[in-house]
């Protein structure tokens, strides 16, 4: 054999040896997305407001892992929901903001997936978290036309949530107890309009999508 022949053949075995490498580091970084995904949504479950969930820490620069397992979808929806129920419990733990600023970051972030998430009930849960939002907006007892506003946003919200998931019980529930608020001789935004709402499928007892 030439020094020549040689001396490709060793340029070629380097080059696979490097691409094997290379594929069991990948190999790792898509279990460390799915053991993270996991473990982190058991902890949401748990504490609402821990802090640094669904970050796990890949080896490979620009995590390639998680671009093919299209784990942006999954974290997006992790982090509207998370910031939903940072709007119940008043506070961010990992920031300093009020609650009309933690309000507004919620509602964001379930707009973009009521049209961009993964699935339609995905969709259509962040349709019917957008519904409760609204619903329970804290507003004046003296403003009518604030709290007229607020139901038929709502009701907007909680009926694209029914069209976009027919199978949505938690939003046709909610859809049907706004309704009832608005029927003659109900008083607009009375006790029911601000409790017994259903959060969705997603709202910390399970949680939904495209996860691991």
């Amino acid at each position: 054999m030439s020094a020549l022949r040689r001396h490709r053949l060793g340029v070629a075995m380097l080059a696979l040896a490097g691409l094997a490498a290379l594929l069991v580091l990948f190999a790792l970084d898509a279990r460390t997305w799915q053991t993270s995904v996991r473990r982190d949504d058991m902890r949401f479950r748990a504490l609402l407001d821990h802090n640094d969930l669904w970050r796990p820490a890949t080896i490979l620069p620009g995590d390639p892992a998680g671009r093919v397992l299209q784990t942006s979808d999954t974290i997006a929806w992790r982090h509207a929901l998370q910031s939903f129920w940072y709007t119940h419990i008043g506070a961010n733990p990992q920031a300093q903001a009020d609650l009309p600023t933690l309000r507004a970051r919620a509602q964001a972030q379930l707009l973009e997936l009521t049209t961009n998430a993964a699935t339609a009930e995905e969709r259509s849960d962040a349709a019917n978290l957008l519904g409760v939002l609204v619903i329970t907006t804290p507003i004046s007892a003296g403003s009518q036309t604030a709290q007229i506003q607020v139901l038929k946003q709502s009701i907007q919200y909680f009926t694209q949530a029914v069209e976009l998931d027919s199978a949505d019980t938690d939003a046709k529930q909610n859809l049907e107890l706004v309704l009832r608020v608005t029927r003659p001789g109900k008083g607009p935004l009375g006790r029911d309009a601000h409790a017994g709402f259903g959060f969705g499928r997603g709202h910390g007892t399970s949680l939904i999508g495209n996860g691991y």
